[in-house]
């Protein structure tokens, strides 16, 4: 390992990595649900770019985070899924990638007080929104540095690991994980992939399977799905589990959104059926479950209490 490489994990949350590494081994953990949508729901929140609370609303931010602890969540993450430079650029914000990164994880930070358990937390990456041709293509070396430069923020900021959320192509997270393993230094780092009825990635037909060893190959400590119908995340779950060697995680989302009377956005979330579902994922061996888009807090709720229950008949 390069010198400078090496001396730039000092600052990296080691200890509490290793605990989350440990953590994902055993009890299935309750992941935190959406800040997007969430965010969505404040007043004139829509159209706000979701980076921008980490500066402008970071109470709201912080706010968010707490409420997901208070419904259970073991496990937080970061308002950062669109928070790289080409990202920030887009969304006309002109703050340096580590201040909103950065700004983000103390949001969450500021959330694990009064006495609460401080849940673990996750560095959120998305997407950067480029695209290239081929390898040497110079747009693509532009996202593997502005994946490597959003992934050091996050964990010089205090995270204890990353997640890789919401890939619908190979080709787009492969870079990704390029730029993550360079300056990981030994960090975790999760990788998520969106997903059709049929189990394969949206952007491209790939299956699961393919995905799941592809990011294993490449050094991810866990793999799953994310922002993907209920019904899908269900019959996707078995092949999950079954193509992994490292833990797996599943955060479905509640549907497309349609607008109440006022003209406010809403989901149609169904906790009910989230958490018998979230049962059954345990049974199976997963070992994150939590929501995205257009859930709410009462959804975690709904996930620890399935969780709990599962715990308590087995005594």
């Amino acid at each position: 390992m390069a010198v400078g490489v090496q001396d730039r994990s000092e600052g990296y949350n080691v200890l509490l990595a290793r605990e989350l590494r440990d953590a994902l081994a055993g009890a299935p953990m309750v992941a935190q649900g959406p800040m997007g949508s969430a965010l969505m729901g404040e007043p004139c929140g829509e159209g706000v770019p979701a980076a921008a609370w980490n500066l402008e609303e970071p109470e709201a931010v912080e706010r968010w985070h707490r409420r997901y602890i208070e419904a259970g969540a073991q496990v937080l993450i970061t308002n950062t899924f669109q928070a790289s430079r080409p990202a920030l650029d887009r969304d006309r914000i002109d703050a340096s990638v580590a201040t909103v990164n950065r700004s983000a994880v103390d949001c969450a930070r500021r959330a694990a007080v009064d006495g609460v358990e401080a849940p673990f937390l996750l560095g959120s990456i998305g997407p950067c929104g480029l695209d290239w041709i081929g390898d040497e293509d110079e747009t693509r070396i532009r996202a593997r540095a502005a994946y490597a430069e959003q992934a050091q923020a996050l964990l010089e900021g205090g995270v204890d690991g990353l997640l890789l959320e919401t890939f619908t192509t190979i080709r787009h997270v492969e870079p990704a994980l390029e730029a993550v393993k360079e300056v990981c230094c030994g960090m975790p780092y999760l990788v998520s992939f969106a997903v059709g009825r049929s189990g394969d990635l949206l952007g491209i037909d790939v299956n699961i399977e393919a995905a799941v060893l592809f990011a294993e190959q490449q050094g991810a400590s866990a793999v799953g799905i994310n922002c993907c119908p209920l019904e899908t995340a269900s019959s996707v779950a078995s092949r999950l589990v079954d193509t992994a060697r490292t833990p797996t995680m599943i955060r479905p989302n509640a549907g497309a959104p349609h607008r109440d009377r006022d003209g406010a956005l809403i989901w149609d979330e169904d906790p009910g059926a989230l958490a018998k579902q979230a049962s059954v994922w345990a049974d199976a061996g997963i070992a994150l479950i939590g929501t995205c888009c257009g859930y709410s807090p009462r959804a975690t709720w709904a996930i620890a209490d399935a969780l709990d229950a599962r715990i308590r008949t087995a005594r």
